[in-house]
């Protein structure tokens, strides 16, 4: 398993230790048994907080030293003899450290919001049972199983947006580690360019990219804007969470006169959309296939928290519902027949 993928896996697993959580509320909201929960949450988050922190420092470490040896392959390819190769010098110390602390910041950011949700959800659970058994009747423990079942069928929240949208925890820090893995490509390419006294670097184009990407992407930039004849490198990738730009030394003297005028002419055009529209169908296609694979992952975790720990894995679950099994469609019905028999009791106890 790669450092990303076991990084995203941790917050998932994470998550999951604090749904069970919830669980142990039945046993009783006592200020015993709550303190109890609170220090197992603490717990959890700590031990996430540092092996995902770790994670990220060596990942960060990697990204920008393969982007540096990107850039010296890219420099030795177009005939600089003598390139300066070291890691060891303070700007790219300072640099690799800077985006390690800044990853560190968005990790806080979400273990405080893990935090949050977890212990709003338990004061939930709380305060629906207590409702129930004094509106309802309805037995504490039912009270407490049925509150239990309904608030764990969604994932630990990582991130709040400004628009109110909730970010699970596994998938925001998906976007983080991407973002910054990237930014430590890109950081690590263009210093070791710099380093080597080249100032123009050249956007990478990709067919099927995003609307902001689009107007970005495929020009020559200056990085300290002293060469008035190519646009100043301002914004550098990535322009997004999910980018996959970045950049690579350009020399004019290897490119040649025809492919210099080009390109000059190319970086100058108007910053606005260029995609095709095939390329914008082929986009929009794609983030639909996305948004499939994110409502069954949504769907498997409400399924999870209705029909207990014994469901199957995503993995078995998406391909059962793909093929719209028997099996799929008896869990669809298995799914229902609880909630129905949650509201029942709702409304006859």
């Amino acid at each position: 398993m790669e450092k990303k993928e076991k990084l995203i896996r941790i917050y998932e697993q994470a998550g999951f230790q604090l749904l069970d959580l919830l669980k142990k509320l039945e046993d009783g909201p006592n200020k015993r048994n709550k303190e109890r929960l609170l220090q197992q949450i603490a717990e959890i988050l700590n031990t996430l907080t540092g092996n995902a922190s770790e994670l990220a420092a060596e990942i960060l470490s990697e990204a920008y030293s393969d982007g540096s040896n990107e850039a010296i392959d890219t420099l030795v390819d177009q005939g600089i003899e003598k390139v300066k190769d070291s890691l060891k010098s303070m700007i790219h110390q300072r640099a690799v450290q800077e985006i390690v602390d800044d990853c560190f910041y968005s990790i806080l950011e979400a273990t405080d919001h893990m935090s949050e949700d977890i212990k709003e959800r338990i004061e939930e659970v709380i305060r629906r049972a207590n409702q129930r058994i004094l509106i309802d009747g309805v037995s504490r423990r039912q009270a407490l199983k049925d509150a239990i079942i309904e608030l764990s069928q969604k994932q630990i929240t990582g991130m709040i947006y400004k628009n109110g949208t909730h970010m699970p925890a596994d998938k925001y820090l998906a976007g983080v580690i991407q973002y910054y893995q990237r930014k430590a490509h890109v950081d690590g390419s263009i210093n070791r360019i710099q380093e080597n006294g080249v100032d123009l670097v050249y956007v990478n184009k990709v067919g099927i990219t995003c609307d902001l990407c689009a107007q970005f992407q495929g020009r020559v930039y200056s990085i300290s804007g002293n060469d008035s004849r190519f646009p100043r490198l301002e914004k550098k990738p990535p322009y997004h969470s999910h980018c996959v730009h970045s950049t690579s030394a350009w020399i004019e003297e290897y490119q040649g006169e025809h492919e210099a005028k080009r390109m000059i002419d190319l970086s100058n055009k108007p910053f606005q959309d260029t995609r095709t529209a095939a390329q914008i169908r082929r986009y929009n296609q794609i983030q639909r296939e996305k948004a499939r694979k994110n409502e069954t992952r949504k769907q498997w975790i409400r399924y999870k928290g209705r029909m207990g720990d014994s469901f199957p894995s995503l993995k078995v679950f998406a391909s059962q519902k793909a093929r719209n099994t028997a099996k799929y469609q008896e869990w669809q019905d298995e799914y229902r027949g609880i909630g129905i028999e949650i509201k029942k009791r709702e409304q006859n106890e």
